[in-house]
């Protein structure tokens, strides 16, 4: 790959909307950079992750971004104007920040700390109370319950929300975010992560996003730059090409054992067929309910109730006791997933029900399908030869630069 390349991260038709030009910075009384001349082109409306060991600068690089760290040499231009020796201070209100500790104010609500910015930059009041609780509508808090709380009374995980909430206040192009989740605990991360994704979907950001977390980046990420020492580009392109054709030894040992796991965090439950389960309503006979498991072949039959909403899995030993309802036997559904879910996240879910089998539900709950493991092996198996054939198609490129 070169150098150029690696700029760009193999590059589809997306702008650019951040391009770093041999970025560097030095620390007095330091031998070697943090950051040695770095260039790459981040696309307009893509989340692009940062990731690499512990010091490699990969923070470094972000905090240069909108300078909250000043680059020694280089540029820094933003929707092609050069802003690099630019007012820090307007800089910075283009660009949304969440770092993992949060940084909410204390002393101030919800509200307040929401505002901060367009308060900042002089919106009246009516306007700025509008955009609050549009914010707090789209990270799932209502404004009525949140708007006047303080941090202290939120969850960590509630005010990650208003990290985000806050930096997308002033509705800035661009996103920079600093292991945003990595102090949550894995349950609320995993959550934090989907929601995210979620709402990505919606508002398009253009998003530079750090980890040390190579899981975290094949899941997050339009495109991943993985970085070594002094923020030199070891391979910077989309998670599937870096899983299937990782650039070098530095690469292949940073992704680690288990490509074939990892990824399924880059297929999502919407994009498979699912799987063939019977259902019945929650108010069929028994003889109905019978009737739906003979004519498939799986091992339980999943009753809904009228919104169509999962409520037990029953089989036949549940169809022959007589002395419930068949609502109160059977198994309660444990693996709910929606179509937003990655699959190895279902996977997981999969792995703690007693069914095997995800059930797929839509916004209201609603049932839609089912996910079970030969829907996953397919999808591995069909990843498997895409990659066989990239690096077929890779390989005769290679061939005809060389003959040319």
């Amino acid at each position: 790959m070169t150098d150029e390349t690696n700029a760009r991260g193999a590059q589809g038709d997306n702008q650019v909307m951040i391009r770093l030009e041999r970025l560097e910075k030095r620390y007095p009384g330091q031998e070697r950079p943090a950051v040695a001349e770095l260039t790459m082109e981040i696309p307009e409306g893509e989340i692009v992750i940062l990731v690499g060991p512990s010091g490699c600068g990969k923070t470094t690089t972000l905090k240069m971004i909108n300078r909250v760290i000043e680059p020694t040499s280089g540029r820094i231009l933003l929707e092609g104007d050069d802003v690099t020796n630019a007012d820090p201070d307007k800089l910075r209100r283009r660009m949304g920040y969440v770092i993992q500790q949060i940084g909410l104010f204390p002393h101030m609500t919800i509200a307040q700390n929401i505002a901060l910015v367009p308060g900042l930059l002089n919106w009246d009041k009516r306007r700025i109370d509008l955009r609050v609780d549009e914010l707090l509508d789209l990270v799932g808090m209502d404004p009525s319950d949140y708007r006047n709380r303080y941090p202290k009374e939120l969850s960590g995980g509630q005010r990650q929300r208003v990290g985000v909430a806050r930096a997308l206040s002033a509705d800035p192009p661009v996103m920079l975010m600093d292991e945003p989740f990595g102090a949550i605990d894995p349950i609320t991360r995993d959550r934090l992560q989907n929601e995210f994704l979620r709402l990505q979907e919606e508002i398009k950001k253009t998003i530079v996003f750090v980890t040390h977390d190579i899981d975290e980046a094949i899941k997050m990420g339009d495109r991943i730059a993985i970085l070594r020492e002094e923020s030199s580009i070891a391979q910077y392109d989309k998670p599937e090409h870096i899983l299937s054709n990782p650039a070098d030894s530095f690469v292949e040992d940073f992704i680690g054992r288990g490509a074939s796991l990892k990824g399924l965090n880059l297929q999502r439950v919407r994009d498979v067929e699912f799987a063939h389960w019977p259902t019945a309503n929650h108010t069929a006979t028994r003889g109905e309910v019978l009737e739906a498991l003979r004519r498939s072949d799986q091992g339980a039959v999943l009753l809904l109730d009228e919104q169509r909403r999962p409520r037990r899995w029953v089989d036949a030993r549940d169809l022959d006791r007589t002395d419930k309802p068949l609502v109160e036997t059977g198994l309660r559904p444990e693996a709910i997933v929606t179509g937003a879910t990655t699959l190895l996240d279902t996977l997981n879910e999969m792995l703690k029900s007693r069914v095997a089998c995800a059930i797929v539900a839509d916004d209201s709950g609603a049932y839609v399908g089912a996910v079970d493991i030969d829907t996953i092996m397919e999808s591995i198996q069909s990843m498997r030869a895409a990659a066989r054939e990239q690096s077929r198609l890779l390989a005769g490129a290679e061939i005809g630069e060389v003959s040319s």
